[in-house]
């Protein structure tokens, strides 16, 4: 069968391969390079300042694509959210998730094994989460997928910290660290900004602010494009 069909391509990344342990060991190694790994802390903590600043309250927290934790965990302990949802289209993720200390003697942690591009959950559309996680994911995304993906995610969370990498950073990465990632499309910011615009704002440095929260959140007209 062809891994690029219709059913084969949610999932799983460019190459038609899925989130193993291949892609653990062949993408994050050690970690000790990966941005949102080895500096958790300091964006959890970069976050909870510049919330604390807005005064806006994190009640609960969802991460989209959590893939090892630790970006989650951090902000776990920054924010001290009442409940947790989280992600991800690796079996392998989701398991070692299930059996962290920290989340397994927790009764806050709600975990789904499934793809951003099929995930669902009515009762967040209903009652969004103030603050959610999608860090480097939506590269390993195809482009039909993304528009849908980014609509849920803004009606799902008033604030979502958001990164991913452009071409130009795909480009530096090969040229300093001899880094290539075959799971992943290569697209332009362009690109990314019109799709993102369509839904969210750009409030902060990693910050979108959903436009489905209306007048509320950040007020200065300077910051939000």
């Amino acid at each position: 069968m062809n891994p690029f069909s219709k059913n084969k391509r949610l999932g799983v990344g460019k190459n038609g391969k899925g989130f193993n342990e291949e892609y653990w060991v062949e993408i994050y190694g050690t970690g000790l390079d990966v941005d949102g790994s080895y500096n958790a802390k300091e964006h959890a903590s970069y976050l909870h300042s510049l919330f604390k600043l807005m005064e806006i309250p994190v009640y609960r927290i969802a991460d989209f694509g959590f893939g090892k934790g630790i970006l989650l965990r951090e902000f776990v302990r920054a924010f001290s959210p009442v409940k947790v949802y989280a992600v991800d289209a690796s079996k392998d993720a989701f398991e070692e998730l299930k059996k962290k200390d920290w989340v397994r003697k927790s009764d806050k942690y709600h975990i789904y094994n499934q793809n951003l591009e099929t995930f669902e959950l009515a009762k967040l559309e209903k009652t969004p989460v103030e603050l959610g996680i999608c860090n480097s994911v939506l590269q390993y995304l195809p482009d039909s997928k993304i528009p849908d993906v980014l609509e849920r995610l803004a009606k799902y969370c008033n604030y979502l910290y958001f990164t991913v990498p452009t071409n130009i950073d795909y480009a530096d990465m090969k040229s300093e660290m001899k880094f290539v990632d075959p799971y992943a499309f290569s697209r332009p910011k362009k690109k990314y900004k019109k799709w993102i615009s369509r839904d969210f704002e750009i409030v902060g440095y990693n910050l979108l602010q959903s436009k489905w929260l209306g007048d509320k959140g950040f007020k200065e007209d300077f910051f939000r494009n």
